[in-house]
């Protein structure tokens, strides 16, 4: 395999480590591809492997009330999954799907956790990174029950244009296809609010929508709708 070039993104444990650090967490384990929709961990599962994403995108779920799914964030390059786990040494919290081709450097837990026993400010780097999932885990739990199911999706929509947006002809296409019932979840609404919402949108010409394909196509109109008076058709608005 051509060895990938890209700069890991900002914030990412790769990025967090210095170059000598960097390259004794890449040469951990070896090179795994995974087709679209295989699961890297499931939930429950007891822990054995902790992969770092190196391209493509993978979608985090769980079990939530009534057996319903909870679609709780995407990873991508630079994502650390499983690490969790093998530091508590504990079944996964969240099943971990591919969407789409997904290339992984996969470890064992063992050797994770022995790269960071000998080397502290690794160590360091990943309570990092947790406590950042962790603040970032709660704002969206915050943002995305608040306002109107209009207004929560935009703003859902706007976070993943901004994290995972790819230039299309007439706007901004989401990288990852998600479906309407992963919408709902992420929006913390049903299916059928979600559509009526995606609806709105589409009439306002500020999204398109097709089979697993969202784009954005006026962003600031977007945002208006997200944090402005056009949250509620009422004009009472959601953040000022």
């Amino acid at each position: 395999m051509v060895e990938d070039s890209r700069p890991f993104p900002p914030g990412s444990l790769p990025a967090r480590l210095n170059p000598a650090l960097r390259q004794q967490l890449l040469s951990l384990g070896g090179i795994r591809h995974y087709p679209h929709g295989e699961m890297l961990m499931r939930e429950a599962e007891p822990y054995g492997e902790v992969i770092l994403i190196l391209d493509g995108f993978v979608k985090i779920t769980a079990n939530g009330e009534e057996n319903r799914l909870a679609f709780l964030v995407i990873r991508s390059r630079g994502d650390v999954l499983g690490e969790i786990s093998a530091m508590e040494q504990d079944t996964h919290t969240g099943t971990a799907t591919a969407a789409g081709p997904v290339i992984g450097r996969a470890m064992s837990a063992a050797a994770f956790r022995g790269f960071l026993e000998q080397n502290p400010p690794a160590a360091f780097a990943v309570a990092e990174m947790v406590a950042n999932k962790l603040r970032n885990s709660i704002r969206r739990r915050v943002e995305h029950v608040d306002g109107s199911v209009r207004g929560r999706l935009a703003r859902v929509l706007i976070e993943l244009a901004t994290l995972w947006g790819r230039p299309a002809a007439r706007g901004v296409q989401l990288a990852v296809g998600l479906s309407q019932p992963e919408l709902a979840a992420l929006v913390a609404a049903d299916e059928r609010s979600v559509n009526r919402a995606l609806a709105e949108l589409r009439n306002m010409q500020v999204v398109d929508v097709g089979y697993r394909r969202v784009i954005v196509l006026d962003l600031e109109g977007l945002e208006r709708v997200a944090f402005g008076n056009q949250d509620r058709p009422d004009g009472s608005g959601g953040r000022p």
